[in-house]
């Protein structure tokens, strides 16, 4: 994929996730959730405070109660991960406060991202955090999004990690 191909696939997709309507995005992300929860062992999941129109975590934050952690933002690309209480952080985001857990303790990453292909591909903000911090773990991966930011494929660096599930509100794509 061509340096200004991945921009307008940003801008496309990130138009269509906005254009959704907010009972919209609501009803799926609860149903994002719904799939989302079989999928996970036991352990910590790693979980995301959304911004602006993505996913809402809300009903799995619910679920998992003591058991999500949410990424912050460190020095280098590799992301930390900690349980609430979230505040204001860096891009806008909400972050925890609290210490670190080890990256090895936590059993799913639950992720965030702009646009998704079926087969688990990933096209994030461009800034790596999360193709980082997955390289160093060895648990369960799950893209979570509305069907509107699936593409017909996204393109693969070298540095890109797949992910084992893509999960919308109309169905579950990975393997079984």
């Amino acid at each position: 994929m061509s340096h200004q191909a991945k921009p307008i696939t940003r801008r496309t997709v990130l138009s269509r996730r906005d254009l959704m309507p907010a009972d919209a995005r609501e009803l799926a992300s609860a149903a994002i959730a719904g799939r989302v929860l079989p999928l996970l062992p036991d352990g910590l999941v790693a979980i995301y405070a959304p911004k602006s129109s993505e996913v809402d975590t809300a009903v799995l934050a619910a679920a998992l109660g003591d058991r999500a952690v949410y990424p912050r933002i460190g020095d280098d690309l590799v992301l930390a991960f900690a349980p609430g209480p979230l505040a204001p952080g860096a891009f806008g985001l909400r972050e925890p406060t609290g210490p670190a857990v080890p990256l090895a303790d936590i059993a799913a990453f639950v992720v965030p991202g702009v646009a998704f292909d079926r087969d688990g591909g990933r096209l994030g903000w461009g800034r790596g955090y999360y193709d980082a911090t997955l390289a160093r773990v060895h648990a369960r991966t799950i893209g979570v999004a509305f069907e509107c930011q699936l593409v017909e494929r996204v393109e693969r660096d070298a540095h890109d990690i797949n992910l084992e599930f893509v999960v919308t509100e109309v169905a579950t794509y990975g393997r079984p």
